[in-house]
């Protein structure tokens, strides 16, 4: 009788991503690179794998993984809610006693009660909104702003796949709370830079690859000009850094000036 052929061992870590957009499928091979450690996917909107060595999972397979960590990335709070909510991801994180990291700008009421939904599961709860845009999710290069309720190895690693810089803030919540302010601040700046941009070549004719020079070599605001101009000049706006639907997460502006506790913008 010809023995079975041995099963090839468990790796010594699963990680489970949820949702795929700009910043996971950047994201993805960093996480795959690690030693020992094997990625499945889960996302409502493919049909089929980006990657034939990343399995394609619904959340009720989740369980049956064994996950380790569950990173997720959602458009909003109700797509976040309804992730980390559901019955098999839940039983993952109870089985494992699982780190979960949350990678979504999402208000800070909704990253508060994630904290306490994950914390009450056993799970390891790390509220991780990033900065960086596709260019940073495919080099590896993301800004994470951090709290992480207890320190976790697997986190840690996984984390620092990806992301350069790491800022650590004291209370939960306050990476949320900074990050809509961040992004607003953003979508201001851009907004302007576009506005006044599109104001030289008109005001300058054949002087304005001079001006082009200028702003984008000279003064304080060279190094956003630098980055932005080329693609103010094409209107080339397709990138996330330039959606405003990316960046303020909030029902109403009046709901995020009262959030940020900011004077009134008017």
């Amino acid at each position: 009788m010809t023995p079975a052929p041995p099963r090839a061992p468990r790796p010594a870590t699963t990680i489970v991503v949820a949702g795929y957009g700009a910043l996971t499928s950047g994201i993805l091979p960093h996480l795959a690179a690690l030693p020992e450690t094997r990625v499945v996917l889960t996302s409502r909107h493919l049909a089929r794998t980006p990657d034939t060595a990343i399995p394609l999972i619904t959340p009720a397979e989740i369980t049956g993984h064994h996950p380790d960590l569950i990173l997720g990335c959602f458009e909003n709070d109700a797509s976040s809610r309804d992730f980390w909510t559901h019955e098999h991801v839940t039983g993952a994180i109870t089985e494992r006693r699982a780190a979960c990291i949350e990678l979504s700008t999402i208000s800070p009421e909704r990253a508060m009660q994630w904290h306490d939904e994950i914390a009450a599961l056993g799970g390891t709860p790390w509220e991780c909104p990033v900065t960086g845009s596709r260019p940073g999710a495919r080099s590896g290069t993301l800004s994470a702003f951090v709290y992480a309720a207890a320190p976790h190895d697997i986190a840690d690693r996984a984390l620092a796949a990806f992301t350069r810089n790491r800022y650590q803030f004291t209370s939960p919540g306050n990476p949320a709370r900074f990050k809509l302010i961040f992004n607003a601040w953003g979508a201001a700046l851009l907004h302007a830079s576009g506005a006044f941009a599109r104001c030289l070549p008109p005001h300058l004719g054949a002087d304005y690859p001079v001006a082009a020079q200028i702003v984008t070599s000279d003064g304080w605001m060279a190094a956003l000009a630098a980055q932005k101009l080329p693609r103010i000049e094409e209107r080339a706006y397709g990138e996330p850094d330039f959606a405003v639907r990316h960046m303020i997460k909030c029902a109403t502006p009046a709901t995020c000036w009262a959030r940020c506790r900011c004077s009134s913008p008017r």
